[in-house]
């Protein structure tokens, strides 16, 4: 049982310092012997415990990720019975929180930050399974908000369209204008939250009364 706890330890230990590692150089620049020199562990303990260094990066991907959503949760701890609405707004406010809020969650936030910014193709996999929770719950909120009459494309594009939004401000966090740059960073997400919030929501109603229109349109040719 101590040799297992060991091996566990040694495992975490890895981890933890590839995590410092990784978010400092990034996964191209770091080397197995950057990470185990950081751990105090032998060069063969990486491929030992995770297989390689792109394995032991898909790792520190989906611990920062889990890391980020358990500090920042989708639904901000809404009450159950909220309307769509207000599970909009709580999923966009988690996401800026997780882009414009890094600094709190230290190397985990910026590790995802470069993952956005650079993706690699080491993490595809994790990286989809760990993202398809959130893209499903984006899409039944929209869903629900633009009713029966509007086609499975449209509500993908509207999905992408929220989600760019909140990238933009967040990759771009440096270079955004004075006033914006200027505020105190709760101020700034709440602010940022509420703007895509009625910009999406304004352009959400738009296509589904254009889109009501035309099925009736379609009804009164018949």
């Amino acid at each position: 049982m101590a040799k297992r706890k060991d091996g566990l330890d040694r495992k975490a230990s890895l981890l933890e310092a590839a995590t410092k590692v990784f978010a400092q150089k990034g996964l191209r620049k770091t080397t197995i012997a950057d990470i185990c020199r950081t751990a105090k562990s032998n060069t063969a303990s990486v491929n030992y415990y995770y297989g390689s260094k792109e394995e032991l990066y898909a790792a520190v991907w989906k611990s920062a990720f889990h890391n980020a959503i358990e500090k920042y949760p989708p639904d901000m701890e809404l009450a159950p019975d909220a309307g769509p609405e207000d599970r909009l707004y709580a999923l966009i406010k988690s996401f800026l929180h997780r882009m414009l809020d890094s600094g709190e969650l230290g190397c985990a936030g910026h590790i995802l930050l470069m993952e956005l910014a650079n993706p690699t193709e080491a993490i595809d996999r994790v990286k989809k399974d760990a993202i398809e929770p959130l893209r499903k719950r984006m899409i039944a909120i929209l869903r629900e908000l633009l009713g029966e009459t509007v086609t499975q494309q449209d509500i993908v594009i509207c999905a992408m369209s929220v989600i760019h939004q909140c990238m933009g401000f967040g990759l771009h966090r440096g270079k955004l204008p004075s006033p914006l740059r200027e505020m105190e960073k709760s101020l700034l997400i709440e602010a940022l939250s509420d703007h895509i919030t009625r910009f999406s929501l304004a352009g959400i109603m738009t296509l589904k009364e254009q889109s009501g229109h035309y099925v009736q349109e379609i009804k009164c040719g018949d």
